[in-house]
């Protein structure tokens, strides 16, 4: 899921032409908290979409909302130049550092995320809410969907 998160073909996020990373360390700050959401958010994703495969069919509109918001950091990050694979390192450097996490400090970091976020959605234009929430569905679908046989 993290690759094809960080994947997404999110150029009409961009106000012009795709631009070579930018090596400019006073965005790193930046990049670095994006990367922090959009672990926290994916992680809580993968809880409710656990809990959905056991059962709880009405985590699905929550798993939605946290895609989408993960989405809406990425689209960010990606808008004021992050690209791979920096984008693919700190989203893993944030991973991990959240293994080391008290639950608390998650809860937080999660809360925190979700109302940035919400507010980067709202401020987004029309185009941009559609191609998150477009990805977001699609990125649902495949991850709630049952396992295929692997016989």
């Amino acid at each position: 899921m993290r690759r094809a998160l960080l994947t997404v073909p999110l150029l009409l996020l961009g106000s012009g032409p795709a631009r070579a990373q930018d090596p400019d360390d006073t965005k790193l700050p930046a990049y670095q908290h994006a990367s922090a959401c959009v672990a926290v958010l994916k992680r809580e994703a993968l809880v409710l979409t656990a809990r959905y495969k056991a059962g709880q069919i009405e985590t699905r509109p929550e798993i939605v909302k946290l895609t989408e918001l993960g989405f809406t950091f990425i689209g960010t990050a990606y808008k004021s130049g992050l690209r791979k694979p920096q984008a693919d390192q700190l989203l893993d450097e944030a991973e991990k550092a959240q293994t080391h996490a008290s639950p608390e400090a998650l809860r937080q970091l999660l809360g925190e995320c979700q109302l940035e976020g919400a507010k980067l959605l709202r401020e987004a234009n029309f185009v941009e809410r559609a191609l998150v929430g477009n990805r977001a569905a699609s990125r649902v679908e495949k991850m709630l969907a049952p396992a295929e046989d692997s016989r």
